[in-house]
């Protein structure tokens, strides 16, 4: 019988490692779920975009809460942080934000699944990066670097080349991208818990999914085919395990990996809008991609230099 006779240095190294192999998985687990997400919007394409959306947040909050019951210490924090509402405004209102912003973010992606927009909202999952640090030099005043810089003049070209190609404004892909832009802003504001401030995300929006179900959508909850309300309660579960996985991905390996990894949902949209969805795609539409991407490469390159000579 062979004994290991490890050091507490190289114990804490295998442990490590092993962190960091989890978080890789926990990160790459929720962006290739998001990336197959169109998939499952597609498949209930019978219902329409403002329906699922109030299905997707009442689901995923009745999914959070569940959760919340199991963990006796997430929900002490959560009463605690409702108790110090008059003194944790800011922190409300944070998240308030972020749940208009993730909220919107989503029926504008059900949206574009429906109606063939598939090509554009992968564009706009794609500059969201370039959109975020804008914000965040506009807002935060963060300090930018010259790559950065080109990178963002990059990503502006190719916008401007989709849209003259369009002859109109690519307000999805625009969309997409500032609403994502400014739910990861307001993130950075917000001290709490990922799923304390989940489940006050959710709460925020809950009683108007509710109201649309209850007084808009009344056949919603037991309608005739069983099929499509196993998808829509589904979807809510779908829309929380993500952004679980990403939290716990974030607590195990750097933000540099994890914008890395960000790029398989867009490339995943892309795939899919061209292979499954049909969408043509047209030279102009491969100029402005073309244009992103390099955008993207020049970004990530500047990101990992600055990080190296910091």
């Amino acid at each position: 019988m062979i004994e290991w006779n490890l050091s507490a240095k190289d114990k804490n190294h295998l442990v490590s490692h092993s962190e960091t192999i989890i978080g890789y998985i926990y990160t790459f687990l929720a962006y290739l779920l998001w990336g197959f997400l169109a998939l499952y919007w597609h498949a209930l394409d019978a219902v329409s975009s403002m329906e699922i959306l109030a299905h997707r947040i009442l689901w995923g909050f009745i999914f959070v809460v569940m959760i919340m019951i199991f963990q006796p210490k997430k929900r002490i924090a959560f009463f605690k942080l409702l108790k110090e509402f008059k003194t944790n405004f800011k922190q409300f209102f944070y998240i308030f934000v972020a749940s208009l912003a993730i909220s919107a973010n989503w029926l504008t992606f059900i949206w574009a699944v429906h109606f063939g927009y598939i090509m554009e909202a992968s564009l706009g999952l794609y500059i969201t990066p370039i959109v975020s640090m804008i914000l965040g030099v506009l807002i935060v005043k963060e300090r930018i670097q010259t790559g950065t810089m080109i990178s963002m003049v990059i990503a502006i070209l190719g916008v401007l080349i989709i849209t003259y190609d369009y002859g109109k404004i690519p307000w999805v892909a625009i969309s997409l991208a500032i609403t994502s832009g400014i739910y990861g802003l307001t993130k950075k504001f917000i001290q709490t818990d990922a799923l304390v401030g989940m489940c006050i995300e959710t709460l925020m929006v809950f009683p108007f999914a509710l109201l649309f179900l209850v007084f808009i959508q009344q056949n919603v909850f037991f309608g005739s085919d069983m099929h499509i309300t196993l998808l829509l309660i589904f979807g809510g579960i779908l829309t929380v395990l993500p952004l679980l996985w990403f939290a716990e991905g974030l607590k195990r390996i750097s933000l540099a990996t994890i914008g890395f990894f960000q790029y398989i949902t867009p490339t995943i949209t892309f795939l899919l809008g061209i292979f499954i969805f049909e969408n043509t795609v047209t030279l102009m539409h491969w100029i402005s991609f073309s244009f992103i991407w390099l955008s993207l490469a020049v970004f990530s390159f500047s990101m990992r230099k600055g990080r190296t000579t910091s």
